[in-house]
């Protein structure tokens, strides 16, 4: 399904976070719920993608009508991990007569996968996978906790989703660029427990592998999205709920 509404620019809205709305003047945002987690749709031009889907199912399509998002034309649905913070929206989202396509790690339970084989069509993420047109998945990363990235091709370079970043933010961005310059990365870091060094060690390596601009969130921690304002200054951006970001695509 087609949206060319999007135009030449891919467009990022959060739609799940448990950080509070950022406004600005050119996208001032209505009353959103909050909770722990985190949900992105991403529009591209040719599709929209769903990338997570938060832990509250009616506060997702509660914040998705409240910023004009039919959940009818979400096109995929691409899950990091299965964790109740990522996953927890799902069956709100499909009650609400979605129908997307499903991306999801291998390595999810039987449980969760065929249960959702139940209701839409479902691909296993293994190995870099195709999303549409214009985007892909890292393939599963890590171990303790596998995880997927989605990235997204743009005019300016990969613009990275990321859920948690369980297996390190850095470690999936390189695996998510060969070496190309990321335009964008996004979403959880995971680094509410890490100490100055680790953060710093961190802010280190995206800087290093050319990174131009971060919006971290949910589980970064308030201490390192201070460090990532600080050391990326314009090219940090503010996310919480209704944060809507766009990209040259």
């Amino acid at each position: 399904m087609a949206h060319a509404e999007a135009g030449r620019r891919i467009r990022v809205t959060v739609v799940a976070d448990n950080n509070g709305p950022v406004p600005d003047e050119e996208h001032p945002v209505p009353r959103l719920g909050t909770a722990w987690g985190f949900a992105c749709v991403v529009e591209t031009g040719d599709e929209r993608i769903l990338f997570d889907t938060g832990s509250d199912g009616a506060m997702l399509i509660a914040n998705m009508d409240a910023l004009g998002i039919d959940p009818t034309g979400i096109d995929a649905l691409v899950i990091s991990h299965e964790h109740w913070d990522h996953v927890g929206g799902i069956d709100a989202l499909l009650d609400a007569g979605a129908r997307p396509v499903a991306y999801v790690p291998r390595s999810f339970t039987d449980e969760f996968r065929h249960g959702l084989a139940a209701r839409i069509t479902v691909v296993e993420v293994t190995e870099p996978a195709e999303v549409g047109v214009r985007a892909h998945s890292t393939g599963e990363l890590g171990t303790s906790i596998v995880e997927q990235a989605l990235v997204v091709r743009s005019a300016v370079g990969p613009v990275v989703m990321t859920g948690c970043a369980h297996p390190g933010i850095a470690r999936i961005v390189r695996s998510a660029v060969s070496g190309d310059r990321p335009a964008l990365v996004m979403g959880g870091f995971h680094l509410k427990d890490a100490t100055e060094h680790e953060i710093a060690a961190t802010v280190e390596e995206l800087r290093t592998l050319g990174v131009v601009r971060v919006a971290p969130t949910h589980c970064t921690g308030d201490a390192a999205r201070t460090r990532f304002a600080l050391e990326f200054g314009d090219d940090h951006i503010p996310v919480g709920v209704g944060t809507v970001i766009e990209v040259d695509a």
